[in-house]
């Protein structure tokens, strides 16, 4: 059934694929304005303190670049998406009615194509927002102290061993919580007072256990950055002829990284969900 999955979210995109990547591209730019601000401020630092005022036109140059950017994107994907939803929530509805799938399931499956643009429009964008900050910090700490690239490298993999795990439960508790939610309808229209306590308890169950394995997940990834980032404040301070600029670039890159890893559970907990919805809605 995996499978599955990259046809459906393949599809939507290949229908509207200049129109997504424009997006993109515009989020990428706004993630390199991103990136680029603790050199910059690094900059300005070290200038202001030799009185040197220019030092802070690189600054402003990329923080107004910044905004601007973000606000065509803003205006922009509020129209894309609101048109790819309206034309994905059609197509689902008529092709499941056509397959004869039951009212009570078209309904629930009509409210989750929902997710798979949402996925396109927020899902993917805080997914190459959090590879960026992750890989994009990454290559400045590499640029500032080798060592620190190594400690944050070595900090990356036992990230991707820890999600391997997470990844794998969280599909499954995914799985579990749509096929309840495929019911719920049903449920409703039978008003059974027993059948309904007994749905909603199931839902509070499954959406419990995904919040707690976000939670252990999340927790575990804070404990391993709290640890790197003793690691890397007292490598910082110990380098050769470093300047208070950048002290400064180098504690932000890292804290930037360390705020992409924790992007990552939530994001791994969605990517799951997006997955086990795919396979329910294949539509052409």
């Amino acid at each position: 059934m995996v499978n599955n999955t990259s046809p459906t979210l393949k599809k939507l995109f290949q229908a509207h694929r200049y129109q997504i990547s424009v997006t993109y591209l515009l989020t990428l730019l706004e993630n390199l304005f991103q990136l680029l601000y603790p050199w910059a401020i690094g900059i300005a630092i070290n200038g202001l303190l030799l009185n040197k005022y220019l030092t802070l036109t690189p600054l402003f140059v990329i923080w107004f670049a910044h905004i601007i950017t973000g606000i065509i994107r803003q205006v922009y994907d509020t129209r894309i998406f609101t048109t790819i939803y309206s034309n994905l929530v059609t197509s689902v509805i008529l092709e499941q009615d056509k397959r004869g799938v039951a009212t009570s399931k078209i309904v629930a499956r009509s409210d989750l194509s929902r997710e798979l643009v949402d996925f396109y429009e927020r899902d993917f964008p805080n997914i190459i927002t959090t590879l960026f900050g992750f890989f994009g910090a990454l290559v400045m700490l590499f640029f500032y102290d080798l060592l620190i690239g190594i400690y944050c490298t070595a900090l990356l993999i036992l990230l991707l061993i820890v999600n391997i795990f997470y990844s794998r439960q969280s599909r499954y508790l995914n799985r579990q919580l749509n096929d309840r939610l495929e019911q719920e309808v049903a449920i409703l229209s039978d008003r059974q007072n027993s059948r309904i306590r007994h749905h909603y308890s199931l839902l509070r169950k499954w959406r419990i256990r995904l919040s707690d394995a976000e939670a252990t997940n999340g927790g575990t990834i804070e404990l391993l950055g709290m640890g790197m980032a003793i690691v890397v404040l007292l490598r910082t301070v110990k380098l050769p002829e470093i300047n208070i600029g950048e002290i400064y670039a180098i504690i932000s890159y890292f804290f930037n990284y360390l705020e992409s890893l924790d992007e990552v559970p939530f994001l791994v907990q969605q990517f799951s969900r997006i997955q086990d919805i795919g396979e329910r809605i294949i539509t052409n």
